[in-house]
């Protein structure tokens, strides 16, 4: 906060400035539009119980039901697929640490054989730690792996990171001590959106206080954005192997390193609109991408339309001053949440 009497910076939350007693003339603004921006409503984690999700979840098999908790297993194709891929890693381990002890013609590349066998040690252990069965129970659930059963309870001291991949949907990172465990949508699809919901409603979205004293949310993308620097060295390194070929009079490579040059730049000019933050604030929401940032009200002109994807995903199209722009329900769910109900879509 800036005093508008002296100048001087102090924090947004004091009745007054610090330097000359002014008063803070956005001091309790943001108490009072607390309920007005639409946040999802949080719970405490006194208040969390397994077993409200598990009966909002329309994919559940209650065939799985036994007495205190749901089972979820993977597909026998994915635990096959562990299986097998641990005995590949398994056959080049032990050829290796073979090369290295055994055979005398191979002992002199021991280092090689080092590296191979601790590369293909880390596959073998990574794979073992592959969930294959959660049991979801009313104040906890429990991973099953090839170690073992890990118990993690719904409140803070289990760390939960989300993120979302194009070909597997969402990922749900979590980490106990110094074991971390993925499940994926793909995999688990009703205990990922159960703890993407759980998780998400213990930590209430904190209201931040514009320069103006407006109050708006912040939403940041389950997807990270394409970093630009990859797309930039790349089609600095095809239009230098090209000049290169044009100096050396091979015009046929020069071309199709100029056209690859040309590919990159159209895929790095596409995720310039990539939304990367959400502003929302109680009369309208701002796109925030490396255009610049782009308000729109919830006014249904300004929404160009609405689809779903091949998985089910909602996803919103917004045009302003010629650019286009898209609210992944996968990126966004909160706000695609909030949208729908906005402008009434089912």
């Amino acid at each position: 906060m800036i005093c508008p009497k002296c100048g001087e910076e102090y924090e947004d939350d004091m009745q007054c400035c610090l330097w000359c007693d002014a008063p803070n003339p956005n001091y309790g603004r943001v108490e009072e539009a607390e309920c007005k921006v639409g946040s999802v409503q949080k719970r405490n984690q006194g208040e969390i119980n397994g077993f409200d999700y598990l009966e909002h979840s329309d994919e559940v098999d209650f065939a799985q039901r036994t007495s205190g908790y749901v089972v979820f297993k993977v597909a026998k194709f994915e635990f096959v697929k562990t299986v097998v891929g641990m005995l590949f890693c398994l056959g080049p381990f032990l050829f290796s640490v073979a090369a290295m002890f055994f055979v005398e013609e191979l002992k002199s590349l021991w280092p090689l054989w080092l590296l191979v066998s601790v590369c293909f040690a880390i596959c073998i252990f990574v794979l073992s730690r592959t969930v294959l069965a959660v049991k979801w129970y009313k104040e906890k659930f429990v991973l099953k792996t090839l170690y073992g059963e890990t118990e993690l309870s719904f409140d803070k001291s289990v760390f939960a990171e989300f993120g979302y991949e194009d070909d597997k949907g969402f990922s749900v990172c979590l980490k106990k001590g110094k074991w971390s465990f993925v499940l994926r949508e793909k995999t688990f699809p009703e205990v990922t959106k159960m703890l993407c919901r759980i998780y998400d409603e213990l930590n209430p979205k904190d209201l931040v206080l514009g320069e103006n004293g407006s109050v708006y949310a912040e939403f940041k993308p389950l997807k990270r954005p394409v970093a630009m620097g990859w797309y930039i060295a790349a089609f600095l390194f095809n239009i230098l192997i090209g000049l290169g070929d044009i100096l050396v009079s091979d015009s046929g490579k020069a071309a199709f390193a100029f056209l690859f040059a040309a590919i990159v730049l159209i895929c790095a000019f596409y995720h310039l609109s990539d939304v990367f933050e959400i502003r929302w604030y109680k009369d309208k929401f701002v796109l925030c991408t490396r255009f610049g940032e782009k308000a729109f009200s919830f006014d249904k002109s300004e929404l160009q339309k609405t689809k779903r994807d091949e998985k089910g995903a909602l996803m919103f199209f917004f045009k302003k001053d010629r650019g286009s722009f898209v609210v992944d329900e996968r990126v966004f769910p909160e706000v695609a949440a909030m949208m729908k109900t906005h402008y009434g879509v089912e």
